[in-house]
Order: C-alpha cells, then sequence, then structure tokens
C-alpha cells in the first residue's frame, strides 16, 4: 500500500513539474464602464475597434521546465441586455504566443452578437439597410474570456465593461 501511495505521490509531482502554468489578463482600452456608446450601429463599433479607438489588450506569462510554447485558448463572448443575457459563444483553439499583444475584435463575437440585436429576429437577412440600424436601446454588458485549453493550471482574467445606448 505504501508503495501505491509512493507511486502516485510521485506521478503527481512529476506532473506539476511538467504542466505549464500561466498567468494574464485581457482588458478593452477606451471603454470605460457605463458609457454612453457614440456608436450606435454595430458596423461602426467595429470600426471604431479596427482604427484603434478601442483596443483589445491581452497579457499572459506562461512557465513550463525548459520551454516556453503556444497555449491554445477559447475565446468566450457573453453579451447582457438589461440585466438579460443575450448571447454566449465560444470560439475554440486559438493559439497565442506567452507575452503582451493586442487582440482584433474578430477573435471574440461581439459585433456579429450586437448585430443579432439589429435584425430583431432569430436569423439575420443580409438587407444592406438593416446593416446600418441602431442598436436597441438599453444598459449593455460585455464579458471576453479567454480560456487556456488543456491540461494547463491558472488562469486570465476577463474583461468586462458596460454601455449604454440612449
Amino acid at each position: 500500500m505504501k508503495n501505491l501511495i509512493l507511486f502516485f505521490a510521485v506521478i503527481f509531482y512529476s506532473y506539476s513539474l511538467t504542466a505549464q502554468t500561466l498567468d494574464g489578463r485581457i482588458r478593452v482600452e477606451g471603454l470605460a464602464s457605463g458609457k454612453v456608446l457614440e456608436e450606435s450601429v454595430p458596423v461602426d463599433l467595429f470600426k471604431s475597434f479596427k482604427e484603434n479607438k478601442y483596443k483589445i489588450q491581452f497579457s499572459y506569462k506562461a512557465g513550463q521546465v525548459g520551454k516556453r510554447g503556444i497555449v491554445l485558448f477559447e475565446m468566450k463572448t457573453t453579451l447582457i441586455k438589461d440585466g438579460k443575457t443575450i448571447h454566449q459563444s465560444t470560439r475554440k483553439n486559438w493559439p497565442w504566443l506567452p507575452g503582451d499583444m493586442y487582440v482584433p475584435i474578430e477573435a471574440f463575437d461581439l459585433i456579429p452578437a450586437l448585430q443579432n440585436e439589429v435584425y430583431e429576429m432569430p436569423v439575420p437577412r443580409l438587407d444592406w439597410p438593416k446593416l446600418e440600424s441602431n442598436l436597441p436601446k438599453g444598459s449593455y454588458t460585455v464579458r471576453l474570456e479567454m480560456v487556456p485549453v488543456g491540461e494547463i493550471r491558472g488562469s486570465i482574467s476577463p474583461a468586462e465593461f458596460s454601455f449604454r445606448i440612449e
């Protein structure tokens, strides 16, 4: 019995030496929570991200005995309107290297989720006049998460911000 306990202790200890660990955060620059958003049309918000008015900043450190490497992440988007979750999605297996970087808005499903709010129907149609429509009035909260895939210890602090459309 002692040999079995010793065996599992050695396996667990060796796993902890080789398992990759990480620590980091994601945040959105330029969007203070509670702000009245100037862009009430999703395509205008997309343009503001592309022109660097708003930036998604991602930073993480990874440690593993003997090497550094790519970590795969699930990119999770949650959109809440007036206290009710109206969209949740996950994009799987996005590779990122450790360090500081900016993440394009396309990595998350925020713009498509907001555009679906404009359509006010389950399946959007591609009729151009609706692409220019304003978001419905209300309070929105956005949560962007990057969750490491696989046997990686640690976590990335998510970004959360809110805005109003009046």
